[in-house]
């Protein structure tokens, strides 16, 4: 039989050529469709979506210090310790020096930029831990179109997750490389990236840490492996000790044990991995399913790491679980679709096509890639159906991807509230969003009017004695107000000890009828005689 150069059979050869093409067009295709759903809420926004205030702040903190790190944050007059991983906000930062753009337009368009980067740099990962060329194909389409891949990363708040994210996926394709070559090239670029993603986000950092603990299990091991490790762990404590020396010299330890330890476990994370509900897919939970049978299978080829990982997120993690479970979450859902779902449906339109050859039981290294099922992908029920995912994992990430931003009426209240009122008062912001994660309201707010607000979390992660987990359930008390009298506002007050001089009102559905005209907490405040409304306009 001819042979290639390598020594592989010719029909063998140009499968494999052809099943990574097939691979690399899926990769690029999938980055093209993640770039759609991850820009689009940012394009069609004029303000950054969601989140973003304390960032927005920080940056502003660092371009006023002269890019010197600031010893604390006056973002909510709380003089919060400087101690978040700074490398996000110095490149927006300079980036908005250098080109003159508005630090609000960059904390609009660079989360979602970069997300879109990650796409890429999972397609690397998925292409070193996948044994079957078809299911890293499906797992990144499946990373693309996830919507816990991405909407914890497009908002404002997202800039250093993002980041941090982009630079965590390069360390974990790195450190398998570098577990499987030994090579000293990868591990320095283990090193390089894992420092970035350090100096990029906290809780990714954390994410990173285990999972090169859980790759280095099933990948590493040996005592080539351990010392690679150890030399990467060295390097990045050498890489990022000018952030961290300078932190810990000025306030100590204390501050970074609070954060560590800030967040709380809920009984319901417990059934979370047995649910599968990590996906946040909108109707039909496709990618669930899709991972859910790429677990079974796993487990069934005794193939421990995915599992493992998967696992590890839901015990280690105890806030945005479902955002750092996408990972291994798309990977299991790429075995599940490309070798369950589309092998399935191969195999039954062979068996039921009269004169089709048998299907190959070729198992040799060459046949890793599975070109011949990739081939019999031709059938048009297979197309009907690949089409048919396609479109609805599309649409389902269009419409899970968040679009919640500050409306114009709003940010003109807050720069009245700026100029207009008090330096010293204290506002309790009712906004009508319970969940403080996501009340782009009451983060914005002491961002755009230099004002007090009291229920507003975020930054107090860095104080000691759990203020974070206090202020987190402060806030939700006070949004319970929405729909009650205004004396519901005064034993909010008094439980938490607060003393506030103004009432800031959101108004939407949740304050104003079918009718238009006030209602709960809204048509209180205006019938007390100890309120006195200073400011009233649409929003």
């Amino acid at each position: 039989m001819e042979r290639t150069e390598a020594g592989t059979p010719p029909d063998r050869a140009t499968r494999t050529a052809r099943v990574k093409h097939i691979v690399f067009f899926a990769g690029l295709f999938a980055t093209l469709l993640g770039a759609f759903v991850r820009l689009a809420p940012a394009l069609a926004s004029g303000f950054p979506v969601n989140d973003g205030g304390l960032f927005y702040v920080f940056v502003q903190e660092i371009q006023a210090a002269h890019y010197r790190l600031p010893l604390y944050s006056s973002y909510n007059q709380a003089a919060i310790p400087f101690l978040y991983p700074p490398l996000s906000f110095y490149l927006t930062g300079l980036l908005s020096s250098l080109t003159g753009t508005s630090l609000l337009d960059l904390i609009r368009i660079l989360p979602p930029f970069v997300s879109i980067l990650t796409i890429p740099a999972f397609y690397l990962l998925a292409r070193k831990l996948m044994r079957s060329e078809l299911a890293a194909a499906a797992a990144v389409v499946s990373f693309a179109l996830l919507p816990t891949a991405f909407d914890f990363m497009v908002v404002g708040g997202g800039l250093p997750r993002a980041f941090g994210f982009l630079f965590c996926i390069l360390t974990l394709y790195q450190a398998a490389q570098l577990y499987a070559t030994g090579q000293r090239s990868r591990l320095i670029a283990t090193a390089v990236f894992a420092s970035l993603t350090v100096l990029s986000h906290p809780v990714v950092a954390w994410f990173m840490l285990y999972s090169l603990a859980i790759l280095f299990v099933f990948l590493g091991r040996g005592r080539r492996a351990f010392l690679n490790s150890l030399a990467v762990g060295a390097a990045v404590l050498l890489l990022t000790s000018p952030w961290w020396g300078i932190c810990i010299a000025r306030h100590g330890l204390e501050p970074f044990l609070s954060a560590f330890q800030a967040g709380t476990r809920s009984w319901s994370a417990i059934l979370a991995p047995f649910l599968f509900l990590q996906t946040n897919e909108p109707y039909l939970t496709l990618q669930a399913v899709f991972a859910l049978l790429g677990l079974f299978v796993s487990l069934r080829g005794r193939r421990y790491l995915l599992p493992a990982w998967l696992a590890a997120v839901f015990l280690f993690e105890t806030r945005l679980t479902a955002t750092y479970a996408a990972i291994p979450t798309a990977l299991l859902a790429g075995i599940g679709f490309g070798d369950v779902v589309l092998r399935g449906l191969t195999s039954v339109q062979s068996s039921t096509t009269e004169g089709d050859p048998e299907p190959t039981t070729d198992r040799s290294p060459a046949s890793t890639s599975h070109a011949p099922a990739v081939a019999g992908v031709g059938g048009w029920v297979v197309l009907l159906a690949t089409a048919y995912f396609l479109v609805y994992m599309l649409i389902a990430a269009f419409l899970a991807a968040p679009r919640d931003a500050l409306s114009q009426s709003q940010r003109q209240a807050m720069q009245w509230i700026r100029s207009s009122t008090p330096a010293g008062s204290q506002f309790a912001v009712v906004s009508g969003i319970r969940l403080a994660g996501i009340d782009y309201v009451s983060e914005w707010f002491p961002a755009l009017t230099d004002r007090v607000s009291l229920a507003t979390p975020q930054g107090y992660e860095w104080f000691p004695g759990q203020v974070f987990d206090s202020r987190w359930d402060l806030h939700s008390d006070l949004q319970d107000c929405v729909h009650r009298e205004v004396h519901c506002l005064e034993d909010w007050a008094a439980r938490g000890q607060s003393v506030y001089t103004h009432v800031y009102l959101a108004k939407d559905s949740s304050f104003v009828g079918d009718t238009g005209e006030p209602e709960g907490l809204y048509r209180s405040l205006l019938g007390s005689p100890d309120y006195e409304v200073i400011y009233n306009q649409e929003g």
